[in-house]
């Protein structure tokens, strides 16, 4: 009897060296392309996802993989597009990932061999991007971009200063600033650690921007952000508070809730769990009603509250403690959902074009 089961063992392996590699297929729509959903995947196992969104609807998954028939990484985070090419940091692989931004297919992938966790990328103009760092203790990290050259691709490193995660940025009038657990400022010349300036609130606390919200800019040319339990309006200029808006009564959560800003940039929104909350920039008041209030109940969390460039809403959720691929809703400016799709595992970043 054992050697027949060592026999059937031998058969399956054999059959497994057999099995041919499976081959992926660009899919055929790639210039009509909406939205690309970036997914973390699972955490440790390289699965991170690319998924794109038509005009016409059509849903394509694992772009990345299919047009280049390897894993993107471990736990993509975010999507920049610089020139012709995307850009797109993998915080647990510890590298950023750059692709032909028509075709997808990869043009280099840049390791960063310090201690760190890669979130967000902002351009600084010419051969320099900077990256930002989740891990406590940050470094903001200082890229070269010359494609195709032999080079020290990580230029240099710039403390964050203590417990001081970094997330998202926003560059405005040569100024540059990090949304972090201490909301920091460097002006573009001087991205130094004796460069760096700490934004405080009119009361002299720090400003703690939540982990993955977006910094955004409003049609006056004011820096809006989300922090723990206040939309904050900042003057770029003399990078004092304008604006500090309580609500802490809304339960904003410090990972998943997020904020945008409309087309026109007139039009704040942010979300609370699964509700989405609008703030006119030139009467901002705490709103009392959410314009979206999803009534199911199914255990999943909103982990991105995005606007497109249509001024629709999108929500991505995902159902913690599994490996599901996140369900992504766009609704109307009434509530009114138009239409769902299914993307990659935890579904984080939304990118426009």
């Amino acid at each position: 009897m054992q050697k027949l089961i060592n026999c059937f063992a031998f058969c399956a392996l054999l059959c497994l060296g057999c099995t041919p590699a499976v081959e992926y297929n660009a899919p055929e729509n790639l210039g009509d392309i909406r939205a690309i959903v970036v997914s973390e995947g699972q955490f440790g196992y390289g699965t991170s996802s690319l998924t794109s969104l038509s005009y016409d609807g059509e849903v394509e998954q694992d772009l990345f993989r299919r047009i280049n028939n390897r894993p993107m990484g471990d736990v993509a985070q975010s999507m920049t597009r610089i020139g012709d090419y995307f850009y797109v940091p993998q915080n647990n692989s510890r590298k950023v990932e750059v692709m032909d931004c028509k075709t997808f297919e990869s043009i280099e992938t840049m390791p960063i061999n310090h201690d760190v966790i890669p979130m967000y990328v902002q351009h600084l103009g010419g051969d320099s991007i900077v990256v930002t760092d989740q891990k406590p203790n940050s470094q903001i990290i200082i890229m070269d971009i010359n494609h195709g050259t032999e080079r020290s691709i990580v230029r240099r490193t710039v403390s964050m200063g203590g417990y001081n995660r970094s997330f998202q940025m926003q560059l405005i009038n040569n100024k540059l600033f990090i949304g972090a657990d201490r909301m920091s400022v460097f002006d573009l010349g001087n991205i130094t650690e004796k460069g760096r300036r700490e934004l405080k609130k009119q009361s002299g606390e720090d400003i703690q921007v939540t982990d993955f919200s977006k910094l955004v800019v409003d049609h006056k040319g004011r820096l809006w952000v989300l922090g723990y339990w206040q939309v904050i309006c900042i003057d770029p200029a003399t990078e004092n508070t304008i604006y500090e808006l309580n609500v802490g009564d809304l339960k904003i959560n410090s990972r998943t809730s997020s904020m945008d800003i409309s087309p026109d940039g007139r039009t704040i929104y942010f979300n609370s769990a699964r509700r989405v909350y609008t703030i006119d920039v030139d009467n901002p008041v705490v709103p009392t009603a959410p314009i979206i209030y999803p009534t199911r109940d199914d255990g999943r969390t909103v982990y991105l509250m995005t606007i497109s460039p249509e001024n629709t809403i999108f929500l991505s959720e995902v159902l913690y403690g599994s490996l599901s691929r996140s369900r992504i809703f766009e609704y109307d400016q009434d509530g009114t959902e138009l239409q769902t799709f299914r993307a990659g595992i935890f579904s984080h970043f939304i990118y426009f074009n």
